[in-house]
């Protein structure tokens, strides 16, 4: 049985790596865009809500319903039964509230740290534990208390219960609603009053599909069906599902150092393999949590020797490119769009076509700069719009990016990505924004 897992394992690496990683590059994309604070689509709030169901139905947590149920209208002397569910239901969901505040409030700072490839490995490292706890394969201790008990008395008592349980303490929900939280975060391209109040009620909604079930019970006086071997399904999937999003952060920091897209699928796969080997050759006697754990220290060694032999190994010296091969290499191509890499060369050409200049300000880390690109191609009145003008990139990771920075006229910039200017041939500003998704308004700026 072992064998043949990873025979299998083993085949599906053989088939067609770019295939692969378009899937779930696409994947990123949407879910990263549902997550963003500033996306108010109806889709966005269900896919929340849905999300937040499913998350009610773990093994950690469904079972709990009736009892707790039960415990909350043997509380106070209130006639009415259904008093103490709801008041438990809003502490439950006002927590979640909360904690879209702290996504929504801390979302810029967060994406500037983004920047830095270490901090996305560190993101992923941080999901990969979250997802294998979620599936009880590895135990941290922050998410295996209880929901938490008050010794007060009447509904204030109840409401405290409520966001006891809201808090990070289920083994199951806590590594789901961290990985949430990262994912509005750092999809949140600015601080301002909508995208808090976005988040906000982006973690509102999932906290309702957490909290329908007492709603069900103990107001609707509903029967769930019976707790069973379903609920580790539901389980295993949401843990897959975190490993999941966890590839999405290991590529942006990979992507960061200089790997393509297809190395960086190899590696995750060639890791999964090693810890899937090592996890299965050890003694049966041990437990999954102990075999985890060791599989993983033994991936963390293969990892840190790598990075011992090639800080240690003798460099190769590169030639340096020559000045005329410099001056051709300022430009790539997107589709039917050039885009020019350097500053002077951009406006060099503005200025012979009598054009205006596009700035694009991306970082390989940022999904919505990934998603604006594609809309630069599907998008066709953008496209036509695009074409019109002179084009031009501005890495994160490039000097130039610094010193728009340091730019009075663009302070998004100290709050994070994407973020957009139209100017003149002489650099005057005439447009800017930080919504990818306007691009109607950039179309007709550019049209102008």
């Amino acid at each position: 049985m072992k064998k043949s897992i990873l025979l299998l394992v083993l085949a599906l690496v053989g088939s067609t790596p770019a295939f692969a990683t378009s899937i779930v590059s696409e994947m990123n994309d949407w879910v990263g865009q549902q997550l963003s604070a500033d996306n108010n689509s109806i889709l966005s709030y269900l896919f929340l809500l849905i999300g937040g169901l499913a998350a009610s139905l773990l093994p950690c947590v469904y079972p709990l319903y009736p009892i707790t149920i039960n415990i909350l209208k043997a509380r106070g002397n209130s006639d009415i039964k259904t008093l103490h569910p709801i008041v438990y239901f809003l502490g439950i969901v006002s927590m979640y509230f909360a904690f879209g505040i702290i996504a929504g409030t801390t979302g810029g700072a967060f994406n500037e740290v983004l920047r830095y490839p270490i901090t996305n490995l560190l993101i992923a490292t941080v999901l990969i534990l979250l997802g294998l706890s979620s599936a009880e394969l590895l135990f941290i201790s922050i998410f295996s208390g209880s929901s938490g008990d008050s010794t007060q008395k009447g509904a204030l008592g109840t409401y405290l219960m409520g966001l006891s349980a809201g808090l990070l303490s289920s083994a199951c929900v806590g590594p789901v609603v961290v990985s949430i939280l990262i994912g509005i975060a750092s999809n949140t391209t600015s601080i301002s009053l909508e995208s808090v109040l976005g988040a906000s009620l982006k973690l509102f909604v999932f906290g309702f599909g957490v909290g329908t079930p007492f709603l069900l019970i103990g107001v609707l006086g509903a029967k769930l069906p019976k707790a069973g071997k379903w609920m580790k399904y539901v389980q295993y999937a949401f843990a897959a599902l975190i490993i999941y999003f966890s590839y999405n952060y290991l590529e942006k920091g990979l992507l960061g150092y200089g790997f393509e897209e297809a190395t960086v699928f190899n590696i995750a796969i060639g890791a999964f393999i090693l810890v899937l080997a090592i996890y299965h050759l050890q003694k049966s006697e041990l437990f999954p949590h102990q075999k985890m754990r060791n599989a993983l220290f033994t991936l963390a060694a293969v990892v840190g020797g790598l990075i011992l032999f090639r800080s240690f190994a003798p460099q190769t010296i590169t030639a340096q490119p020559s000045i005329a091969s410099t001056e051709v290499n300022v430009t790539e191509q997107k589709g039917n769009l050039t885009w020019y890499t350097d500053k002077d060369a951009a406006y060099d050409a503005a200025k012979k076509q009598g054009k205006l200049v596009f700035l694009d300000f991306h970082g390989n880390w940022c999904t919505n700069c990934k998603a604006f690109q594609k809309l630069t191609q599907q998008d066709e009145g953008l496209n036509e719009a695009l074409q019109n003008a002179v084009l031009y990139k501005i890495y994160d990771t490039s000097e130039e990016f610094e010193k728009y920075k340091k730019d009075s006229r663009f302070p998004e910039l100290n709050v994070g990505l994407p973020f957009f200017v139209i100017t003149d041939t002489d650099g005057n500003m005439l447009y800017k924004t930080n919504d990818y998704q306007k691009t109607e308004e950039i179309a007709m700026f550019l049209s102008e």
